[in-house]
């Protein structure tokens, strides 16, 4: 009986004690020493320099990016920018080689409009062919080239939501269904620079670790022979059947 007690607080203890998955960050970067390697710089000539992360040649055509290779679905992104004017942040997005643009996805634009525009705005970039139309535009938030700002973006089933400095409430947000997943990345067309990059995730859900398993699977076998009824066996001494 206290084998058996034994092996059951050993089964409760590698239960509870199993490493869980949960929310939180998955990858950060602050440029202070050079640009992590995970970022794709495809398109621009991206580079850090005074500890902060930009295109050394802006454009749009093609879009001068530099993504991450996480491939994701609900989560969320954080980001100062530095002389804002115009420029972004790609989200759920694909790399569309050969096209005008050269990437699609969601873009959240940061100034824009020729690089004289104060807010924010949407494209919704189906293949990489064109920007198409712009979405949700709000103004009045920046002066163009001169204002820094703290950019977080949630994006959650088929809606994405911008905030600005720290602010709960979204200065605008977009509904579409055009992308399920994607990588998340920078857009530089106009010297601005981007620091302190955060992305986030979502909860997941806790499950234990294969090596949890298999200690499980081996204190149930153990456990399954000590309850196994004992047998005599001539006139040897008693054993395990």
């Amino acid at each position: 009986m206290q084998r058996i007690l034994l092996l059951s607080f050993c089964l409760g203890s590698m239960v509870l004690g199993a490493p869980r998955a949960g929310a939180g960050t998955i990858f950060s970067d602050d440029f202070n020493g050079g640009a992590s390697p995970l970022w794709g710089n495809q398109v621009g000539n991206w580079s850090a320099t005074g500890g902060t992360y930009s295109a050394a040649s802006p454009g749009n055509f093609p879009n001068a990016h530099s993504t991450l290779n996480f491939q994701l679905t609900d989560f969320s992104v954080d980001v100062d920018i530095n002389h804002l004017q115009d420029g972004g942040i790609w989200l759920r997005s694909t790399e569309k080689a050969g096209t005008s643009v050269g990437i699609a996805g969601i873009l959240l634009v940061t100034g824009g409009n020729g690089g004289t525009g104060t807010g924010l705005y949407w494209h919704v970039v189906t293949d990489g062919s064109s920007y198409g139309a712009g979405y949700n535009g709000v103004s009045g938030l920046f002066t163009p080239g001169q204002s820094d700002a703290h950019i977080k973006i949630v994006v959650s089933g088929n809606t994405y939501s911008a905030y600005v400095n720290g602010s709960t409430t979204a200065a605008t947000t977009l509904t579409t269904s055009a992308f399920s997943s994607g990588a998340v990345g920078l857009y530089d067309f106009s010297r601005q620079s981007f620091d302190n990059f955060v992305l986030s995730v979502p909860n997941a859900v806790p499950e234990p670790s294969s090596i949890v398993l298999a200690g499980l699977g081996s204190l149930l076998s153990a456990l399954w022979l000590f309850r196994r009824p004992r047998a005599f066996h001539g006139g040897s001494g008693p054993g395990l059947a």
